[in-house]
């Protein structure tokens, strides 16, 4: 269990830095610079971690500079807030530095990136040998990535840390699960502020280009969000912590109102998604309906990604109802049109962090890979059991069952 901790965490730290390079890297096409990098700064040199660059190179990945010498040292030790240069050869913070004579004559703006706690990891920066004029949005957007990298860079160093931990000692952290829900809500409230800065931005006045990158952002950010969502579900899982509720529902009314959710991505892609009810089905049952919507639609979004033409089926049957019984049993069933799945990665379906179905297209739509474990955990808490019906290249058909009461527990 040590092992697969440390794991968890490199796997949630690698994931996100990944994500979060992909959420940079749109960023930097919608602030007009020429280049754009992410730096970290020890106090004795600077390392830039990351760069993207347009028409020319100003700045390569993994240069290091002394610190007195680097722009993201003014950034963090001669800046109150973030440092807007509109030409450095004439700036009194950088006419006169080395650093400028190696990037050549520019426009420069840079922001802190600085942890909760307090810590300074760098600095994001933004070059532009043109001259480019910074705006009051763009100085905005790059603070709210700033507030995100320093969650990602500090989840990543308490990996290290961790790892480093278990390596000189056997013990392994009782608080497992509270440590990973308070490394979710952290990253979480930063990624809330640049989902909300894309809103904004959606707001203004835009170029169908700059839409289209805001919508990545927007995108990346739902995905970071449904990560987290099933990093947290795993913790509690694992800590025996999810309870079940049993409260009277609406079977079509709860899934027809889940099923919207994705409508809007539905029609985006040209494909269907309709829901088929057998129609003995009760009107109410008793139950946790909200756990049966978290596999609902843990297995409709797994269908969505791998489905492009066709669509998406979604089925409830009645399985059992003998007369003056106190409870049915229901089968839910997803079927796809998609590309199934290959029979030799069967197998490792419903087991944690097991990606069984990424193609080169589905790449960066890849989370996790707890999908299918949350989902066989939640239905087995249930007293039902999921497997995979069907799959081949015709798509895919996934079923769970489970009893539900028709009257209340006593």
């Amino acid at each position: 269990m040590r092992t697969d901790y440390i794991d968890i965490l490199s796997l949630i730290s690698n994931n996100l830095y990944k994500s979060a390079g992909q959420v940079m890297q749109v960023a930097s096409e919608m602030i007009h610079a020429n280049t754009f990098c992410i730096a970290i700064n020890d106090r004795l040199t600077t390392t830039v971690l990351k760069s993207f660059n347009r028409e020319i190179t100003m700045l390569e990945e993994g240069l290091i500079v002394d610190n007195e010498q680097s722009y993201c040292h003014l950034v963090i030790e001669k800046s109150v807030g973030p440092l807007v240069v509109p030409d450095n050869m004439t700036h009194p913070l950088t006419k006169d530095m080395d650093a400028t004579q190696f990037v050549g004559g520019c426009s420069f703006m840079g922001v802190k990136i600085i942890t909760p706690s307090g810590d300074v990891f760098g600095s994001l920066c933004a070059f532009d040998h043109n001259h480019y004029q910074y705006h009051e949005k763009d100085v905005a957007l790059l603070q709210s990535l700033a507030i995100f990298f320093a969650n990602v860079l500090e989840l990543e160093e308490t990996a290290r840390t961790l790892k480093k931990a278990e390596e000189a000692s056997q013990e392994l952290l009782e608080e497992k699960a509270n440590l990973l829900a308070i490394m979710s809500h952290e990253i979480r409230t930063p990624m809330n502020g640049v989902m909300g800065m894309a809103s904004l931005l959606h707001s203004t006045e835009l170029s169908e280009e700059q839409k289209e990158y805001v919508d990545i952002i927007e995108s990346s950010g739902k995905s970071l969000l449904t990560m987290l969502d099933h990093i947290l579900k795993y913790s509690k899982l694992e800590a025996g912590k999810m309870e079940l509720d049993s409260l009277p529902f609406d079977i079509r009314f709860h899934i027809e109102r889940m099923l919207l959710l994705f409508s809007t991505d539905i029609s985006k892609k040209g494909i269907f998604l309709s829901a088929e009810f057998d129609p003995k089905l009760p009107k109410l049952v008793w139950g946790d309906s909200n756990k049966i919507r978290q596999v609902l639609l843990n297995l409709v979004s797994n269908a969505f990604k791998f489905t492009s033409q066709g669509g998406i089926t979604l089925a409830v049957k009645l399985i059992s109802n003998e007369p003056e019984a106190s409870s049915v049993r229901l089968a839910f069933s997803v079927t796809d049109t998609g590309e199934g799945i290959a029979a030799e990665k069967v197998d490792r379906l419903f087991q944690s962090f097991s990606q069984v179905h990424v193609t080169k297209e589905s790449e960066q739509e890849a989370g996790t890979g707890l999908g299918l474990f949350i989902s066989k955990q939640l239905v087995e808490l249930m007293a039902g059991q999921i497997r995979l019906e069907k799959s081949d290249s015709n798509g895919s058909c996934f079923t769970f069952e489970i009893p539900l009461r028709l009257n209340q527990d006593e």
